[in-house]
């Protein structure tokens, strides 16, 4: 059997296509479950039932049996047709084989192919539409006519016979397809004004995320530099208190070693004076006169002991009390260190965080978590392809600086393969001409195998660092004066090179670095970023 005889037999006789959920009558004949239940309940009201085929009568409505063999035939025979023939509407006037209709006449109620539509009639009355069934809203409700005509004034489609009554009322008619292409005029301008406001609420969407993403960026900087700062103070304040406490404890332990030493020599002496009591106490019961003149001017007595004043009356036994003045001056010394960082706690807006903005980030640029350090990963990020992203190992920082005077450090872990600078956000992102220093957008100090040189609009200028790594930097940026500075960072600052230039644009922090698997990766971390008053 050929395909062709094979697609006729598994055609519904109701709706003339490939059967959907088959079902068998008890005369034997299929038909798709929703076309038999549509024409059963059609006859519901008549009494009796009857088989579109064959037209065997049934008393009561008839019980639908599942075809389980012809469903998966039709759906075999389905997967293998291609795609165009798929739920395909053939040519009325085509007999086999069967040709795909191109166009549908309403007025004939007929499915036309290329060869029938050149010999069909091209009268008005002939409404072609695009070849899809007869659906009910194509015909006058009334009329049961096909529609050809649109009344703006009743905003409805007519038919012929409505058309008249319309003319005779003085409405204006426009036909069906010119109706339509002005509808499509008035579609095509609200599309485009719906296209711009979308347009709009992404950008400002878009914006607002971008606001919102700074606005934790600086939270958290802040967060982080007040921390710091808390950190800072307790230190100097536990530093302080401990410092006062050890010259209190070192004054009362010199004084009670001082106080004990002469509690000891009063001890001996108050034993000396209770056995000279004891002895005098004796020489009461003596009854002989020349013993106690004897005794008297004997070597155990002495003059001071017959004296009323004694030299524990004497000034050199009111003790002195605590060094208060020295405590003071030890407290006051501490508190100018608290003081020098409750000044950066009071100055806290001049330190901002300088993070990097990872929707500018090359795809082969790890950026850590706190937005700080940057560097080559063989990874592939496969981040989101934006106007803003990189092609190359770059990336920008999410501050930019449109005045005033800051500078901000940068340190590199290897001397390998890295520049950091300044640049427009208007650099290219693509090319050449996007890495820092190769353009007029671009300012950049850059380092490959321990050779440095400041780079800008594509000239280069060769420096030497003191220290021969230029492991730590420090850019200085003044932007009213358009000066843009290098200086190598250690424990002093020296000077590289300074870029003058009319700044146009904000500049932001630019970084660039590079790597591959064989060899260690250069890893460039931000330091603090200060304004300078």
């Amino acid at each position: 059997m050929s395909s062709a005889d094979l697609r006729e037999e598994l055609n519904c006789s109701i709706c003339l296509s490939i059967y959907t959920d088959p079902v068998t009558l008890r005369c034997g004949h299929n038909f798709c479950q929703k076309c038999i239940n549509d024409v059963l309940d059609t006859q519901d009201g008549a009494g009796v039932y009857t088989c579109p085929d064959c037209r065997e009568e049934f008393m009561e409505r008839p019980m639908l049996r599942k075809n389980t063999t012809l469903s998966n035939i039709a759906q075999h025979f389905m997967s293998v047709l291609p795609n165009h023939e798929v739920g395909c509407i053939y040519c009325t006037y085509c007999d086999l084989p069967k040709v795909p209709a191109v166009i549908c006449c309403q007025h004939c109620e007929a499915f036309l192919c290329d060869h029938h539509l050149r010999f069909h009639s091209k009268s008005p009355k002939h409404v072609f539409s695009e070849p899809t069934s007869f659906p009910e809203n194509m015909r006058c409700s009334v009329h049961k006519k096909p529609l050809q005509y649109f009344c703006s004034v009743d905003s409805a489609c007519l038919c012929v016979l409505c058309k008249q009554d319309c003319e005779l009322s003085g409405h204006d008619l426009q036909s069906l397809d010119d109706a339509a292409k002005s509808k499509k005029k008035t579609f095509r301008n609200i599309y485009d004004k719906l296209s711009s406001k979308r347009g709009r609420a992404e950008e400002k969407i878009q914006s607002l995320k971008w606001h919102d993403k700074k606005i934790n960026a600086k939270a958290m900087g802040i967060t982080r530099r007040l921390n710091t700062m808390h950190i800072d103070m307790r230190k100097e304040l536990n530093v302080l208190f401990n410092g006062v406490l050890n010259e209190v404890s070192r004054q009362a332990e010199q004084m009670s070693l001082t106080l004990m030493d002469l509690i000891k020599h009063l001890e001996i002496e108050k034993d000396e004076l209770y056995s000279k009591m004891d002895h005098v106490g004796q020489l009461f019961n003596v009854i002989d006169p020349v013993m106690v003149i004897q005794e008297s001017k004997g070597n155990y007595f002495c003059k001071e002991d017959e004296e009323e004043d004694d030299e524990y009356d004497k000034e050199p036994y009111v003790m002195d009390d605590l060094d208060e003045g020295l405590i003071s001056e030890t407290l006051d010394a501490g508190l100018s260190n608290v003081m020098k960082v409750a000044q950066e706690v009071k100055d806290w807006r001049e330190y901002t965080d300088l993070l990097l903005d990872i929707d500018t980030a090359g795809n082969y640029l790890h950026v850590s978590e706190d937005l700080k350090t940057v560097y080559w990963s063989e990874k592939n990020w496969n981040r989101p392809e934006t106007p803003q992203r990189f092609q190359s190992f770059q990336v920008l920082s999410i501050k930019s600086f449109c005045s005033g005077r800051h500078h901000w450090e940068v340190e590199m872990s290897k001397s390998v393969g890295w520049a950091v600078g300044m640049c427009y956000p208007s650099i290219e992102r693509k090319g050449d001409l996007m890495v820092i220093g190769a353009n007029s957008k671009s300012w950049g100090l850059w380092g490959f195998n321990n050779k440095f040189f400041l780079r800008h609009d594509g000239k280069q200028i060769v420096v030497s660092p003191q220290n021969g790594s230029c492991r730590r930097l420090r850019i200085d940026l003044d932007y009213e004066a358009g000066q843009l500075s290098f200086n190598e960072r250690d424990d002093s600052v020296r000077h590289l090179h300074t870029f003058t230039a009319n700044f146009t644009e904000p500049l932001h922090a630019a970084f660039w670095v590079s790597g591959n698997k064989d060899q260690e990766n250069c890893v460039v971390r931000i330091k603090r970023c200060k304004k300078v008053k």
